[in-house]
């Protein structure tokens, strides 16, 4: 199957040992080829090549000495090293507690029919998708629209199951009489230092995705949740549903869609760039 390592050279000098090294070099491609097979069907088979790797060592020490690879002493020599890892030991990147934001029989702001807390809770439940399918752990605060945790109760939720980060999501709305009020703003608590760098990220992915007006990151010590969460956090207000055109791009699946993509982005440039 491999293609024979010598030139002839060493013809007639050692033929044991020059079948030794052809016998090596036609494992060296079989490995080769696991390794883009794997790669190629995206499935968990590291721990099997591992063992190849193993196998090949022994078998060159053999083919040094003059004598045949014991493959079967490679074989059975595991993973000791731990080099590679299967689908399900990988790590997960991170714990993100996500709240949606109200609930029950707290709408938050309503406006012609749309609900904050139904926006945050489909928002909510797209960003966890999304982290989740990014290699995240999530945990969240709010699975539906009847139950109304306390703000004391989310916190201590996110605590209690050891969260990385809190990310709460909320809408806007301006009663004023100045049109055209929009955009995204993302407010933090500067009793953490990380606090203000999620929240800036978070809120650059999701401005960046959606084109949505920046009205930038704020800190604040005056919203519960991310004063007293023991860990990073950030309140992300994603849209104004007093403005018509916002109100009708947040609750399209297409805008949410690129919304939670931003957001999630952020959270993932967040972890990375420790």
């Amino acid at each position: 199957m491999g293609r024979q390592s010598g030139r002839g050279q060493d013809s007639g000098k050692n033929p044991r040992k020059n079948l030794g090294k052809r016998k090596l070099a036609g494992m060296a491609v079989f490995v080769a080829a696991f390794f883009l097979s794997a790669a190629l069907l995206g499935k968990g088979c590291f721990l099997l090549a591992d063992k190849c790797i193993s196998a090949i060592s022994v078998f060159a020490k053999g083919t040094d000495n003059g004598g045949p690879g014991q493959l079967s002493q490679a074989a059975d020599a595991g993973n000791p090293g731990n080099l590679f890892l299967t689908n399900d030991q990988a790590a997960p990147a991170g714990l993100v507690a996500i709240d949606a934001g109200h609930g029950g029989e707290d709408d938050g702001c309503y406006r012609d029919g749309v609900s904050e807390a139904k926006v945050n809770l489909e928002l909510a439940k797209g960003l966890s998708g999304k982290l989740q399918e990014m290699g995240f752990e999530t945990v969240m605060l709010r699975e539906d629209d009847e139950s109304l945790p306390s703000l004391e109760e989310r916190v201590k939720m996110a605590q209690d199951a050891g969260a990385d980060i809190f990310v709460s999501i909320h809408q806007n709305a301006y009663d004023g009489n100045e049109p055209g009020v929009s955009g995204i703003e993302t407010w933090y608590c500067g009793n953490l230092a990380d606090s203000g760098r999620l929240a800036g990220l978070v809120h650059k992915g999701a401005v960046e995705k959606t084109g949505a007006v920046d009205r930038g990151t704020q800190e604040t010590d005056e919203l519960y949740v991310v004063r007293y969460a023991s860990m990073p956090s950030c309140l992300i207000e994603t849209a104004f549903l007093s403005d018509g055109a916002e109100r009708q791009a947040i609750t399209s699946q297409a805008y949410q869609d690129r919304l939670v993509e931003g957001m999630a982005q952020g959270i993932q440039a967040y972890f990375g760039a420790k």
